[in-house]
């Protein structure tokens, strides 16, 4: 019994070990000149962390994805996104939503799921107008993947509503990626196919 008792306590240890070194481990190599070349079979994609930017009075790091840009913020529970939602009534442009919302909850852990939400409204001639962004996120598979390393692969739904007194309008985007450790993104998957590694540059 006592040596049951004590393997267990072994096991366990191994295992919460293992955990605090994969936290340990930098997934997200965010850090200005880094980048990731991926590849389907029809296209390529860049993937490129530029200049540190300044929001909200909030320094985030800006990466590319294909030449669009995402504002990211790196805390020790999150990755943090920058959203902004615009409504343009009468040639001018209103900010309905600004904000950062959680995209990525640290450290990784296999199987966990997270969600986050921003929701604003202004009042604009004479009427309401209201938007919500939403993401959904889980950790969608976990393995060893050779010359990687411990991959975690996280899907991400991106959803974005704008409500106006006569419609509604939705957009949404689902997203997979995979990230190794001291290497950052391995894949990419959106509408646009699948895009897996194919050479990097991290400092």
């Amino acid at each position: 019994m006592v040596r049951t008792g004590i393997l267990f306590i072994l096991l366990f240890a191994a295992c919460e070990n293992n955990i605090i070194q994969r936290a340990a481990s930098d997934y997200f190599q965010y850090r200005e000149g880094n980048w990731w070349q991926l590849a389907s079979n029809q296209d390529t994609m860049m993937v490129e962390v530029e200049a540190v930017d300044t929001l909200l009075q909030i320094e985030c790091f800006t990466v590319s994805f294909g030449g669009y840009p995402k504002y990211l913020l790196k805390k020790p529970n999150a990755i943090s996104q920058y959203i902004k939602i615009i409504h343009n009534f009468g040639g001018e442009d209103y900010t309905v939503v600004e904000d950062f919302i959680k995209r990525i909850e640290l450290p990784l852990v296999n199987g966990n799921a997270w969600q986050d939400s921003l929701v604003d409204s202004i009042f604009i001639s004479g009427a309401w107008v209201k938007a919500k962004f939403y993401i959904i996120g889980s950790i969608s598979g976990f393995e060893s993947v050779g010359g990687y390393g411990d991959v975690y692969t996280i899907a991400i739904k991106n959803v974005e509503i704008v409500i106006l007194p006569d419609t509604v309008i939705t957009d949404t985007i689902d997203v997979i990626e995979a990230y190794a450790p001291d290497i950052g993104l391995v894949r990419f998957e959106d509408n646009d196919g699948v895009f897996d590694l194919i050479d990097y540059e991290v400092e």
